[in-house]
């Protein structure tokens, strides 16, 4: 029977015990070897396997017989080679593919909708947005996308660190929430754990699939360079930690204080650009080889076909003469175009980023477009926005756990001022696929389906980005439309002057 987390963590041999902890994953564990490998192009086979692509055996010296007059025997030497380097190009498809996802998938930060019902949800909705600021989740964003697209998985660890500048700059917006209270001193931080940087994930799932426990296996450089290996387990309650090295040493395990598991991960089962790994090789091979072929035919070969009879002419305008039968002096010149080359080239190239889903940000590409409006780009970005809605079923998850899960923790931390507004608060996140926006474009459906009756000023504002400042923008139209009332009536009640009445 199964243990439970419980009854694992009851365990007194520590060896027993991670071993459990290990086994509580339920997905197979990346081979980061193998994914950096096709990542890093420096580590791609065409540039490693010198098995399956050797470097060029070139003859030196053609084997001859050479007569020994003192022992009267005729010896052959045999013919000497030297090795040349091939050429090896290697190409950053994936590296390319990744970033362009990963650029359209959170490039535009995901939007944050919520409605606060009193000041003090407005109050904790600051401070979430201040989190997110003091953390550079707008940036962290990216490393998340881009380690769960090319390592399969990635986590976000929560914890608190005593530092009151962060409450210092926030003090004037919340403390009138605060109630003239002591400001508090604990700030939230967070740390991203993936695959290529040193971290083996090991998340522990309980029988209905939810996330109870993560543990981390992870390398530590000490003040010698030598380095220990360590384990680290967090529940919803506590943190453990043990070193591996030197057997296996317990270190002191302590409570985080938060009521959530304070971990976010995502996980999917294969790499983004695998499906696509196989052009990359073939391309790269194609290239390379096409190198070799140019550098040995590029320069045109003189043939000679007969006797020499002699030499005419001096210096640069010498002609040699030919005598015989079938005389002929011509150039080899390479007649095939390479179209083929060619053909096979693009077709790989094209073929790699439209079953990615991933569009071709280049100039040559882009360069035929011209002054396109927002609907042609919306149009021509469809494939890239289809894969950033699949990508949402993860990633927007992932978003959507770590908003929730700092509110929580807000509330966790300063209980007296945002305990309450935690429990209720509703804020929802999205992913906003990134486009170049035609602002006329925008700003004209804005102000028809406002006029139209379909969308309310609000709505208007938010679709023409104009959402970050919503409440002073209807501020400031409410005040100019006040005085545009009281201008018209002012204009329509005004009294006759003393001329006119006579």
């Amino acid at each position: 029977m199964p243990l439970t987390l419980e009854e694992i963590l009851a365990l007194s041999d520590i060896g027993q015990k991670i071993n459990y902890l290990k086994k509580g994953r339920k997905t197979e564990l990346p081979d980061r070897c193998k994914l950096w490998d096709d990542w890093n192009p420096e580590r791609h086979e065409i540039m490693v396997d010198k098995e399956k692509y050797p470097d060029r055996k070139v003859l030196e010296k053609e084997a001859e017989k050479v007569f020994d007059e003192k022992t009267g025997k005729t010896y052959e030497i045999e013919a000497r080679y030297k090795t040349e380097p091939v050429n090896r190009i290697s190409i950053p498809l994936e590296q390319d593919i990744v970033n362009i996802q990963t650029a359209f998938t959170v490039g535009t930060e995901p939007s944050m909708d919520c409605t606060p019902t009193d000041d003090d949800e407005k109050k904790l909705l600051d401070a979430v947005k201040a989190v997110f600021k003091s953390n550079k989740i707008k940036y962290q964003n990216k490393k998340i996308v881009r380690a769960w697209l090319s390592e399969q998985e990635a986590a976000e660890y929560w914890y608190v660190t005593d530092d009151d500048s962060f409450w210092a700059k926030f003090w004037q917006k919340v403390k009138t929430s605060f109630g003239g209270k002591v400001k508090p001193t604990k700030k939230l931080k967070s740390v991203v754990w993936s695959p290529f940087r040193g971290d083996t994930l090991y998340p522990f799932f309980n029988d209905e699939g939810d996330l109870v426990a993560f543990s981390r296996e992870y390398k530590k450089k000490l003040m010698d360079d030598s380095e220990i290996t360590c384990f680290m387990t967090i529940t919803d309650k506590m943190v453990y930690q043990w070193d591996l090295s030197k057997g296996y040493e317990e270190r002191s395990a302590f409570i985080h204080g938060f009521p959530k598991l304070p971990v976010i991960y995502a996980y999917r089962p294969e790499s983004y650009c695998k499906k696509i790994k196989t052009f990359r090789v073939r391309l790269e091979k194609l290239l390379s080889n096409y190198a070799d072929c140019i550098d040995y035919h590029f320069f045109p070969l003189l043939k000679l076909v007969g006797d020499v009879e002699g030499f005419i002419g001096k210096n640069k305008d010498k002609i040699v003469k030919l005598t015989g039968e079938g005389a002929d002096a011509q150039y080899l010149t390479w007649n095939q175009v390479p179209e083929t080359i060619r053909f096979e080239a693009e077709t790989l190239t094209n073929m790699a980023y439209d079953m990615s889903n991933t569009p071709r940000i280049s100039f040559e590409t882009l360069k035929g477009v011209g002054k396109a409006s927002g609907t042609a780009f919306r149009f021509m970005f469809m494939g890239a926005h289809m894969a950033v809605e699949n990508h949402g079923e993860v990633i927007g998850e992932f978003l959507q756990r770590r908003v929730n899960f700092i509110v929580s923790a807000l509330g966790s931390i300063n209980p007296t001022e945002f305990n309450k507004a935690s429990q209720t608060i509703d804020i929802e996140t999205d992913l906003i696929p990134y486009m170049i926006d035609d602002l006329n474009d925008k700003v004209t459906t804005a102000v028809s389906a406002v006029s139209g009756g379909i969308w309310s000023t609000r709505e208007g504002i938010m679709f023409a980005g104009n959402a970050d400042r919503i409440e002073e923008e209807l501020k400031d139209i409410k005040e100019e439309q006040n005085e545009k009332v009281q201008s018209r009536s002012n204009i329509g009640g005004k009294q006759p002057n003393s001329k006119n009445q006579a």
